[in-house]
């Protein structure tokens, strides 16, 4: 990610429709989790960013990482929350040490034949049982100045994130297209983006919104999650595909040769 779209992702999640609509979708997620939990939950946000879900999430036991300094100098601005800077391929937590492990919008920004062992990754970090709650960009052809900005290298059907899970190691619970109900004006705007401008420095769609456009589409939003994470129907298309995976039968073993230590 451009270094300079921290600061605006930063000003953004407090208020812009399209991050209140994903920390709204990974509060019911997380919600789900916590049925089976008998105290807090702990949760490791592995791309953590500037920290806003770290925050939504406060009342569980979360960890933040990042690779990017940037990105947790301004997530420590948002509370006193454990923060580790590392890949989330290369997770530097021993085996079975969370019960959830959120990835969101993170593993389309690394190689796509990584995007395997990262998720092998967080599955080894996981307790038997434990779940990954993932988000990520969908459709290839979607691909725009967007997603250059803000470092995506690939996106994904439902169906290759469902073969990478699997691959994993994980079950999957819940997989669903989201952001369905804006997809039409989304793509459009997308695709009347989507040639690249040499010498243009690509930016970001975070652009401020008039006050009530704004809350009406957080509010489709709202509504959208309620459809496909409490009452389980799989949207047929979108931005985004949604997923939540258990680890069925416990942590993957560590690779030989490699040490892990905890955070």
């Amino acid at each position: 990610m451009l270094e300079a779209e921290y600061a605006t992702m930063f000003a953004a999640e407090e208020t812009y429709w399209w991050y209140r609509g994903l920390h709204d979708q990974v509060r019911r997620a997380v919600a789900l989790c916590r049925e089976e939990a008998d105290g807090p939950l702990r949760v490791l946000d592995a791309g953590c960013g500037t920290g806003k879900v770290l925050e939504t999430l406060a009342g569980e036991a979360v960890t933040g990482l990042d690779l990017s300094a940037t990105a947790l100098s301004l997530a420590r601005r948002r509370g006193d929350f454990p923060l580790t800077r590392a890949s989330a391929v290369d997770l530097p937590f021993r085996d079975a040490s969370f019960d959830v492990v959120l990835s969101l919008d993170v593993l389309a920004n690394v190689p796509p034949s990584a995007v395997i062992p990262a998720l092998a990754e967080a599955r080894r970090t996981l307790v038997p049982g434990g779940r990954l709650i993932l988000n990520i960009v969908a459709h290839q052809f979607l691909y725009s100045e967007h997603d250059r900005a803000v470092g995506v290298q690939q996106r994904y059907s439902a169906g290759q994130v469902r073969d990478f899970l699997v691959a994993a190691g994980f079950r999957v619970e819940k997989m669903t297209y989201s952001n369905t109900l804006l997809f039409p004006v989304a793509a459009l705007v997308r695709l009347w983006r989507k040639r690249a401008r040499p010498g243009h420095t690509p930016r970001s769609d975070l652009a401020p919104l008039p006050p009530r456009l704004n809350a009406a589409l957080a509010r489709m939003r709202f509504v959208e999650n309620a459809l496909m994470v409490d009452y389980g129907i799989p949207m047929p298309f979108g931005l985004s595909v949604f997923a939540m995976a258990k680890n069925p039968v416990g942590p993957a073993r560590t690779r030989p040769g490699r040490s892990r230590t905890r955070a």
